[in-house]
């Protein structure tokens, strides 16, 4: 009879703890429910955050572009394609490579700092290729890897160092600089500079940051803007009437 009891006890505490597990089980799934739809509202107010400023950027953009062209026209730069190609190369050096190519560029820099120069060299037969070189001079050298263009909190384009970084001395110290042709990366950056005129240089493999990191002069960026409006010229893809 004893034995029976206990049989009937261990029966009824699994039934009773299956139960319990039942509800218990319904109750985690609906707390879990609530959960994620928490966070799915979190989620869907952060990417219409970040919706509405990428298009509030692209309004501002394209404003600055409207404004631009409108001073292009006042002041006679859709002219003629000779006066726009002076216009455009009247603080470049210009020049001609043993092979016969034409190069167009600015003035190196002189100061420390971190920088990018994009040039053109146009072959014999006419086309047009953006190079870039990128520097940095110094007190010392930083095991320089190339630089990032910031054109928003969230836009930074890398342009890594392709071929091998030379180091030499300077007069005030060091200088790591590199030459080669811009990749798609470094023109799309470069094109977000022109457009907005205004952007930042970063110094990349520094991790929290270096302290050459900084905002592109005025100067610099309307320089990329020439360079990348000199090359579409050249190459016939942007007509100048």
């Amino acid at each position: 009879m004893a034995k029976l009891k206990y049989i009937f006890l261990v029966v009824l505490v699994i039934a009773v703890a299956g139960v319990g597990g039942y509800y218990a089980a319904i109750q985690y799934d609906q707390t879990r429910a609530i959960v994620q739809a928490e966070q799915d509202r979190k989620d869907a107010a952060k990417q219409a955050e970040i919706d509405a400023k990428e298009a509030k950027e692209a309004k501002l953009k394209e404003k600055a572009r409207r404004k631009q062209a409108l001073i292009d026209k006042r002041t006679g730069r859709a002219e003629e394609p000779d006066q726009v190609i002076r216009g455009l190369t009247a603080d470049m050096l210009k020049g001609k490579e043993m092979d016969g190519s034409t190069y167009y560029r600015y003035e190196d820099p002189v100061e420390d700092g971190i920088f990018i120069q994009p040039y053109i060299v146009q072959d014999g037969g006419g086309t047009a290729v953006i190079h870039v070189i990128l520097r940095h001079r110094g007190k010392r050298p930083m095991n320089f890897k190339g630089v990032g263009l910031q054109t928003s909190e969230e836009d930074i384009f890398q342009v890594k160092a392709g071929g091998n970084v030379v180091t030499s001395n300077t007069n005030s110290g060091i200088m790591e600089w590199c030459d080669q042709v811009a990749d798609a990366e470094t023109l799309k950056g470069m094109r977000e500079v022109g457009d907005q005129l205004a952007g930042k240089i970063l110094m990349l493999g520094v991790p929290g940051g270096s302290n050459d990191d900084r905002m592109l002069s005025a100067t610099e960026a309307q320089r990329i803007k020439n360079m990348l409006e000199l090359c579409d010229i050249l190459n016939g893809k942007k007509k100048t009437s």
